[in-house]
C-alpha cells in the first residue's frame, strides 16, 4: 500500500552526494507510524524494534521517493510492518529499489503502557491485497 511520497532536496544530501541512511530511516519510522494509525483506531504507537534495513541503491537530490507499507504480524498490542521505499521517475514510469526493513509497533495507552490494537478490518483487508509493489516487489522482501 503507498503511504507517502517525497521529493529529495539539496539540504537531505550528505556528503557522498546521497541522501543519508539515518534520514531514510527516521522517513521510515515516520511512515510506519503512519500506517499503524491507518490500520488501528488507537492514538499512539512506539516504535519498538527496527529490523535490519538493507540499501540497494544511493538516492540523489531532485528523485522521487514512495514509501510503501505491507502488514508482517499482526498482534494484540503490536504489529509488525514491512516498509519497502523506491525511487519513482515520473517520465519514464520507472521504479528502483532503495531500501527495505521491518518495524514493529506498539499502541499505547496516555501512560505510554501497551494497549490492545482496536483493528480496522476494512484498511486491514484493503492493506492485503496490495502487497506487491507495482514493480512487483512482494511484502516478503529480502
Amino acid at each position: 500500500m503507498l503511504i507517502s511520497r517525497e521529493m529529495v532536496l539539496n539540504m537531505d544530501i550528505a556528503l557522498n552526494e546521497a541522501m543519508f541512511g539515518g534520514d531514510m530511516m527516521a522517513r521510515m519510522d515516520k511512515v510506519a507510524g503512519i500506517t499503524a494509525s491507518l490500520m488501528s483506531r488507537n492514538r499512539r504507537f512506539l516504535t519498538l524494534k527496527v529490523s535490519e534495513l538493507r540499501f540497494h541503491s544511493p538516492v540523489r537530490a531532485g528523485e522521487i521517493i514512495e514509501f510503501f507499507a505491507a502488514i508482517a504480524h499482526q498482534g494484540t498490542s503490536s504489529m509488525t510492518l514491512r516498509i519497502n521505499v523506491q525511487v519513482y521517475e515520473p517520465v519514464s514510469d520507472r521504479r528502483r529499489d532503495v531500501t527495505s526493513g521491518e518495524f514493529v509497533m506498539v499502541a499505547v495507552d496516555e501512560v505510554l503502557r501497551p494497549e490492545p490494537i482496536l483493528w480496522k478490518p476494512d484498511m486491514v483487508q484493503a492493506s492485503a491485497g496490495t502487497h506487491d509493489g507495482p514493480s512487483g516487489l512482494r511484502a516478503d522482501w529480502s
